[in-house]
């Protein structure tokens, strides 16, 4: 039990006992001294320890109960019964060892030392179950949250596993287009995808990765497209000051270098220009020139890219689009001052 609980349950001891000395019309060197409170403060942890015994035999039966204030009402109900037997009978059994049944157990007596239990067990039964509500309370939000991250964990992997593949085989068909043109670029090709791809392995646990990774990465990504397009696309770095201090979900940048390259249509006379920039945000543009025939499929890696950003720093990303610009901006997760 905590001690700050136990401490304020004392205090209102005290003060029950103090003002019950002032009712009573006693002489204020008696009123507060530490002697009185010791027996109500007992009265309160005998209280309790019936709450106690009494959740621990219902409680089980009433686990899946819905309505949780219904459960703590059984339980105040039940426990305020049996106090009040359990007291009368002690109480009895003492005044019959000491002859006194006919001095305690008259109506007058009866109603008024009744009356005062009453008294006590509202008061301190109901503190007890406001505490262990609160207890109860804090326990289930703590396990909510570790689920919420477990769950929120497992997701970003299983959207990652999506990602990977989706990487492996989208370069996989650039090095089969290749083998047919240019051995000898194919051969180039499958060496830088094999490093990439092995930093790409590296990464897949991680839930964040430096932009200084991520930048590294998509520069040694679009070597490869260079390979393949010869000029069509561009890609411009604009890097921030603060860029160190910011992490990203791992491919975040690749994956929006891929989607330009996917949906547009570069040439040497008007190549598709990709540029990253930083400020409020991470932004990536790139101007349009959409191909004739688009994918009536696709777009899973931005909306999973969409999902973690989500999972990772409650922000989605956003998308702009107008007639001869796409823009997505991503959300900064740690955002670093003074950006």
């Amino acid at each position: 039990m905590d001690k700050y609980f136990i401490l304020f349950i004392f205090v209102i001891s005290y003060v029950l006992v103090v003002n019950n000395r002032i009712s009573a019309g006693q002489k204020w060197d008696v009123v507060f001294l530490p002697d009185g409170p010791f027996f109500t403060f007992l009265s309160a942890f005998i209280i309790f320890a019936y709450l106690k015994v009494v959740i621990k035999y219902v409680g089980e039966k009433d686990a899946q109960d819905a309505n949780l204030l219904q459960t703590y009402l059984k339980y105040f109900s039940i426990t305020f019964v049996v106090y009040l037997f359990a007291s009368n009978l002690f109480g009895f059994i003492i005044a019959t060892i000491f002859d006194t049944v006919s001095r305690n157990f008259n109506v007058q007596t009866l109603i008024a030392v009744n009356m005062d239990r009453v008294v006590e067990f509202v008061l301190f039964g109901s503190l007890y179950l406001a505490y262990l509500y609160s207890k109860e309370n804090d326990s289930y939000r703590i396990k909510i949250n570790a689920y919420d991250k477990a769950l929120a964990s497992s997701k970003i992997q299983q959207l990652k596993a999506q990602l990977n593949p989706h990487f492996l085989f989208n370069n996989l068909n650039t090095l089969d287009q290749l083998i047919e043109e240019d051995k000898d670029k194919a051969s180039n090709f499958l060496h830088d995808f094999s490093e990439l791809y092995r930093y790409s392995l590296m990464t897949s646990e991680k839930k964040l990765v430096s932009l200084q990774e991520e930048i590294q990465f998509t520069k040694s990504y679009f070597k490869l497209m260079e390979e393949k397009y010869l000029g069509c696309y561009t890609l411009e770095i604009q890097q921030h000051e603060k860029a160190p201090d910011i992490q990203v979900p791992p491919f975040c940048l690749q994956v929006l270098i891929e989607n330009a390259i996917d949906h547009n249509v570069g040439m040497l006379d008007n190549p598709v220009h990709i540029v990253i920039s930083m400020d409020e945000d991470i932004q990536v543009t790139n101007n349009k020139i959409v191909k004739q025939h688009k994918k009536t499929t696709g777009g899973r890696a931005l909306k999973n890219l969409s999902t973690q950003f989500t999972l990772l720093g409650n922000k989605d990303l956003v998308i702009e689009e107008n007639e001869t610009h796409f823009k997505v901006r991503l959300p900064f997760i740690n955002k670093p001052t003074d950006v």
